[in-house]
Formats: C-alpha cells, sequence, structure tokens
C-alpha cells in the first residue's frame, strides 16, 4: 500500500470517527476515556497523526455503539 493511499485512509477514517462520535454528542476527551486513552488520542486519530489498532476499533464502534463495519462506510 503507497504512502499516499495509506494517508487517504487515515484522513477519511479520522473524518468517520469525527462525524459518529459528534452525532452521539461525545467530546473526543469523552471517547477517549471511554476506551481507556489519554485526552489526545482521539485527535490524533481524527486528525490522520496516528495509526490505530484492530481492538481500539472495536472499542471504538461499541462506544458509539454502531457496528464495527460502520465506521469504514466513507
Amino acid at each position: 500500500m503507497s504512502k499516499k493511499f495509506s494517508k487517504v485512509f487515515h484522513k477519511k477514517f479520522g473524518q468517520r470517527i469525527k462525524f459518529l462520535r459528534l452525532e452521539k454528542g461525545m467530546t473526543q476527551e469523552e471517547l477517549s476515556f471511554e476506551i481507556g486513552t489519554d485526552n489526545s488520542y482521539i485527535s490524533n486519530i481524527e486528525n490522520a497523526r496516528n495509526d490505530i489498532p484492530l481492538s481500539r476499533i472495536r472499542l471504538i464502534a461499541k462506544v458509539l455503539q454502531i457496528e464495527l463495519s460502520e465506521l469504514f462506510k466513507f
């Protein structure tokens, strides 16, 4: 996978998390707390600065009360 594709994917994934988080009325800090990470973790994902392990993706979906596949609908 090229770096450009990876960056595009991460950016779209981060935007999707932000959209779903805001739809639930949650702050970045609240979502970070619920998945057991520091306050800047969600910000870094939403701004495509961090890669994210599958275990955390699953936790985000659980906290947002959505199916895992919803995170990838972008």
